[in-house]
């Protein structure tokens, strides 16, 4: 099994793991595509609504998006949540941040646990013109929810860099 197709696979478990561990209600994973970029090809940050963005140093330097349309990412916040949600408020930034959080700590232990993760970050809209663009490797995974679609994707510095 080749490394990105192994990192696949673990963003996959992750991500069922996170769902079943973690949600009061029943979010009806079903996986879709998943996309992976070589590292130096230019890596552009997502085109989403919504990303929660989870950065990790130490021996291995890189990060974990979860990205949403608006829709799915309020659903998601309010399956989190426990409790319906309007629109992407507070309340479900700090919920979108934790879910990804949790999710980045399951990627961390399979990954490797001398890394450490930083905060949880929200991003919108134009705010997305912001992230850097950098020689990344990534492995993007594309799941279906009752919520709507979203995906997880994580970036790294490949071994070269």
């Amino acid at each position: 099994m080749s490394k990105q197709t192994a990192l696949i696979k673990t963003i996959q478990d992750a991500m069922h793991e996170t769902a079943l561990a973690f949600f009061t209600t029943d979010i009806g994973i079903k996986e879709g595509p998943a996309i992976t970029l070589p590292h130096g090809q230019t890596f552009h940050t997502p085109h989403a609504d919504v990303t929660a963005i989870v950065a990790f140093r130490g021996v291995k330097n890189g990060g974990v998006h979860l990205s949403a349309p608006m829709h799915a990412a309020i659903g998601l916040a309010s399956s989190f949540w426990g409790e319906p949600l309007d629109s992407f408020n507070d309340t479900a930034r700090d919920a979108l941040g934790e879910l990804t959080n949790i999710l980045a700590g399951a990627l961390k232990s399979r990954i490797d646990d001398r890394i450490d993760l930083t905060p949880p970050r929200i991003v919108q809209g134009i705010e997305h013109e912001q992230l850097p663009v950098n020689p990344l490797e990534s492995a993007r995974c594309y799941f279906m929810t009752t919520n709507g679609p979203l995906y997880v994707e994580v970036f790294h510095e490949g071994a070269d860099s």
